[in-house]
């Protein structure tokens, strides 16, 4: 769980690098999401800490898509 948490932790940091690539809402959208799963990880047994997981993933896969896209927009 301790490494979840890291991650989650992780993901939140790389969402504050990179507000400035992201408008407003879809920045608001994900810090909602990521803190809700913060929550979630102390309550969660074993099945739901792998859909937590898979949610960062998720949500990291779409961080990255924008930035990428935005970055290659600056080109």
């Amino acid at each position: 769980m301790r490494k979840l948490k890291n991650q989650l932790q992780e993901l939140d940091e790389l969402l504050d690098l990179t507000h400035g690539q992201l408008s407003t809402e879809v920045h608001a959208a994900m810090k909602f999401k990521i803190d809700e799963l913060k929550r979630q990880v102390d309550q969660a047994d074993a099945p739901r800490q792998g859909q937590i997981a898979s949610e960062a993933l998720q949500l990291l896969s779409s961080l990255l898509s924008v930035v990428t896209s935005v970055m290659t927009l600056l080109k």
